[in-house]
């Protein structure tokens, strides 16, 4: 027996969990809910918690990771937009907790051309097209990701 199995496995992510993985996990999106925490002086605090398809585990949201998400997928109608989309977490050696430096997971922020390429091809995934028919909807769009995806959007509502 290891001592890990002397406790119940966490609902959440922990910086152990993603190293075993290899240091670096790919997973999706599939809900964002706020949770109500308590800490050891009975103060309570609200956080977001993403849960994800692909993993039974949660993330507990920071200011620096919901920035990052913020940053890659907007701040506006959250369930909308972040839903179904892809998030890294890595494990950073330097995140500050209280007033100790502790290993922490942190989301890796794709820049903005990265990222709009990459919702663009799950748009096109999603509507079961073929490469050579996302290819023509870009290029009908002058290689504009963001009209494109719009584009995409649009031709899903109707």
């Amino acid at each position: 027996m290891n001592v890990t199995d002397l406790f119940p496995a966490s609902k959440f992510l922990k910086s152990e969990d993603v190293e075993a993985a290899g240091g670096e996990v790919t997973l999706t999106i599939s809900k964002v809910e706020r949770k109500e925490y308590e800490d050891e002086a009975g103060k309570k605090e609200v956080k977001g918690v993403l849960s994800f398809s692909d993993d039974e585990r949660q993330l507990s949201l920071n200011v620096t990771n919901t920035n990052v998400l913020v940053t890659m997928y907007g701040g506006n109608d959250i369930d909308k937009h972040w839903i179904g989309k892809k998030v890294t977490l890595y494990v950073d050696p330097n995140v500050k907790y209280g007033t100790k430096i502790v290993k922490g997971l942190r989301i890796r922020n794709l820049n903005s051309a990265e990222a709009l390429s990459h919702s663009f091809w799950e748009k096109v995934t999603e509507r079961f097209l073929t490469p050579d028919e996302g290819r023509a909807v870009l290029k009908k769009n002058n290689g504009n990701y963001a009209a494109a995806i719009e584009e995409l959007e649009n031709d899903l509502k109707d």
